[in-house]
């Protein structure tokens, strides 16, 4: 699952190519097949502590990292903003995954690893399109990278989103940067 991802290099970058995403109501393909037991989604509110919590429980894998530096109190003040949702998928009490809304994007969207391949990202991913236009959106945006899921982009693709640019980029490697936090290979 992760053979795309680049090892570790010495000087602590990390190469990536970002795809910038667009998707307008008429271009939406809804793929999502709900499964037997769909996950219960619910909105939350959270502490910074709690949201690095789940960010890592979903990200980590993928590298993300990002929330990591920033402060206890910068990110509360991002998550307190107006405008501002987090949505958690969960099923019997374990994490499904989860989406983060901000205006018009989808600022992270990922499952938990156990449900990685179970069919159940189109179907959340849905579930995050419905709420960004039910939010008044007359467009949502998001954006992958090459660490992310190799089946991330197309997935974003089927459910009809459109390639608006690419951009390459060096990014600090936190497997270097925290390598007892991000440590490689992933487990």
């Amino acid at each position: 699952m992760f053979a795309h991802q680049p090892p570790p290099r010495s000087d602590g970058v990390l190469p990536v190519t970002i795809t910038h995403l667009e998707l307008s109501p008429h271009d939406w393909t809804r793929r999502g097949i709900a499964p037997a037991l769909p996950p219960s989604i619910e909105p939350v509110r959270l502490d910074a502590p709690s949201y690095r919590a789940l960010y890592d429980a979903v990200g980590k894998p993928w590298l993300w990292y990002e929330r990591h530096e920033w402060s206890d109190a910068e990110l509360q003040a991002h998550l307190d903003r107006p405008g501002h949702e987090v949505h958690v998928a969960l099923s019997g009490g374990d994490l499904v995954g989860y989406f983060e809304l901000e205006g018009d994007e989808i600022e992270f969207f990922g499952l938990a690893l156990p449900w990685v391949g179970k069919r159940i990202g189109p179907w959340l991913l849905d579930r995050a399109i419905e709420r960004g236009f039910a939010r008044g959106a007359a467009k949502i945006v998001l954006n992958t990278n090459t660490v992310d899921h190799a089946r991330a982009l197309d997935t974003y693709r089927k459910a009809g989103f459109k390639p608006v640019r690419t951009e390459r980029k060096d990014l600090r490697d936190p497997r270097v940067t925290w390598p007892d936090r991000y440590r490689w290979p992933p487990a």
